[in-house]
């Protein structure tokens, strides 16, 4: 459908002089990861408020873009399968992070989850997607900048846990940990590095 939709619309540019036919896949691809982006925001607002939760799953929304953005990783096939795909991460760390904070569990115990975090993306991040290729010397930069920025994430989440924010510390390292598991799976498909 947003396929669909993007070809539509690019179409309509074409049509009306807005672009010119050489753009047209450009410009295509561009209203795709812009729709796509608007669905998953709109899907973590309407998770959020369900699970009366709107201020985590928007601290989710930022920290998880921010992150990915660096390490790459898992990509669905389809955009349902991936917005199908992010709802259920979305759900998974709201839920989790409720739970957690709950049964009051130490912030030693949720460092457990961060620890191998940072250590996939040592190994493996940036993940590179088939239709995006990383260059040598990106892929180092991409690297660095993953481990840093889940490190001040960590500083973060210690701030606010010792500011007794626990369950946004928990959505934190939550999310940073389900970052680190959509990395490892193009790993674990393709039988190892």
């Amino acid at each position: 459908m947003i396929t669909k939709i993007s070809k539509k619309i690019s179409s309509e540019f074409v049509k009306h002089n807005i672009i010119s036919d050489d753009l047209v896949d450009i410009y295509r691809y561009g209203i795709e990861i812009t729709l796509s982006t608007i669905i998953g925001l709109i899907l973590t607002v309407i998770i959020g408020l369900l699970l009366i939760s709107l201020i985590q799953s928007m601290l989710f929304y930022v920290v998880f873009i921010a992150l990915r953005s660096m390490t790459g990783g898992y990509h669905a096939k389809t955009y349902f399968k991936c917005n199908l795909t992010f709802s259920l991460i979305v759900i998974f760390v709201i839920i989790f992070s409720k739970a957690a904070y709950e049964m009051n569990i130490s912030f030693g115990a949720l460092t457990l989850l961060f620890l191998p975090s940072v250590l996939s993306f040592t190994w493996l991040a940036p993940v590179e997607n088939i239709n995006k290729p990383i260059e040598k010397k990106k892929r180092v930069y991409w690297k660095i900048m993953a481990v840093i920025a889940s490190i001040l994430l960590y500083f973060l989440s210690i701030f606010l846990y010792i500011n007794q924010h626990e369950l946004e510390a928990t959505v934190i390292i939550t999310t940073v940990f389900s970052v680190s598991v959509l990395c490892m799976i193009p790993i674990i498909k393709k039988g190892g590095t």
